[in-house]
């Protein structure tokens, strides 16, 4: 594996998911989002999102086949979620990689915005897209990427493309709505089915 030192130069304005979340507070008292493209399509889509991030927060549960093999490895993981504040998904799933590292001992999450990361989000593409939420895995003594996942749980993607499959014709919002509406049905299962099997893919060196 390569040292992720080779993937960046620095991390820019790196957060806890508690700055991140207060930032977003601060952003829409003021009237604004993250990022450069202040729409107001994508500012009113960050109001939406901190309803969404609290709705996740107090609904998510941990499970026992993640939390079991996670407690198996003597985990000493840095995790980097790129992200941004007007992102309908990282709302979805930021909340709930937040509750994971916080209740595994020995892993630390890091919370970058994608827009202030380019060189990084760069290293971890999806199709050739800046795709966000992206979650990175890092060996912190070694500085090593043990894995990548997002931009999106392979199930919920899975839902999007069959939609655009049966209903060509729909349109964009449609689709968010609907996106939106299987993952407060799926209440982060889908997340983390994927993480348990990237997990699980790790060497075991790499827990050493």
């Amino acid at each position: 594996m390569i040292p992720s030192q080779t993937y960046y130069s620095e991390l820019v304005n790196p957060m806890t998911y508690q700055e991140f979340k207060a930032f977003t507070e601060e952003l829409i008292a003021r009237g604004k989002t993250t990022g450069d493209e202040q729409t107001q399509q994508k500012i009113d889509f960050t109001k939406l999102n901190l309803q969404r991030m609290k709705r996740v927060e107090k609904q998510f549960v941990l499970q026992p086949e993640l939390s079991d093999l996670l407690a198996q490895k003597a985990l000493n993981w840095n995790w980097l979620l790129l992200v941004e504040a007007w992102c309908g998904d990282g709302a979805q799933l930021l909340p709930a990689i937040a509750a994971i590292a916080e209740q595994t001992p020995g892993i630390t999450l890091t919370v970058l915005l994608r827009d202030e990361n380019p060189e990084l989000m760069n290293t971890c593409l999806t199709n050739g897209s800046r795709s966000i939420p992206k979650l990175i895995c890092e060996d912190a003594g070694t500085g090593e990427r043990l894995f990548t996942w997002g931009a999106r749980p392979a199930a919920i993607q899975q839902q999007v493309v069959q939609f655009k499959t049966e209903r060509p014709d729909a349109g964009h919002e449609e689709l968010v709505q609907q996106v939106q509406l299987w993952y407060a049905k799926d209440r982060s299962k889908a997340l983390q089915q994927d993480l348990i099997k990237l997990v699980r893919e790790v060497p075991e060196t790499a827990q050493l």
